[in-house]
């Protein structure tokens, strides 16, 4: 009879995982000082005081600005562009000082939209803004 050899056992193959959480250990890090780093634009909006009475405005003080669902920026019922708004602010608020830019924006508008057109009203020199947002 033929007698068969018995066969060492190996030991299964293993991957080191020792390190595996260093290294998770340094990406964290990474990440926590390269968030530190980025820089947010917004625009900064003065809140309304609580309690604060509500303001009287005259018509010939609003300066109304709408934006559509197709983000198109409307001024007096007819479609403008940034630039020719931008005119037109400082133009309207050389002839009046108490003009107060009313924003009215549509839901589906692009959001990116908004913080151009407040910076344009700022830019102009008014600084009084009211922003709303159509369902």
């Amino acid at each position: 009879m033929l007698k068969i050899k018995n066969r060492r056992q190996r030991d299964p193959a293993e991957i080191n995982l020792a390190s595996t959480a260093d290294i998770a250990f340094l990406l964290i890090v990474f990440f926590l000082a390269a968030s530190a780093l980025l820089e947010f634009h917004g625009v900064s909006l003065p809140l309304p005081v609580k309690d604060a009475p509500p303001m009287q405005l005259l018509k010939e003080n609003l300066f109304k600005i709408s934006v559509n669902a197709r983000s198109e920026i409307l001024y007096a019922n007819r479609k403008t562009e940034l630039p020719a708004l931008e005119r037109e602010l400082k133009e309207a608020f050389a002839k009046n000082k108490e003009l107060v830019a009313i924003v009215r924006i549509s839901g589906q508008a692009r959001s990116e939209l908004l913080p151009v057109l407040v910076k344009s009203i700022e830019n102009a020199g008014i600084k009084r803004i009211s922003v709303g947002m159509d369902p």
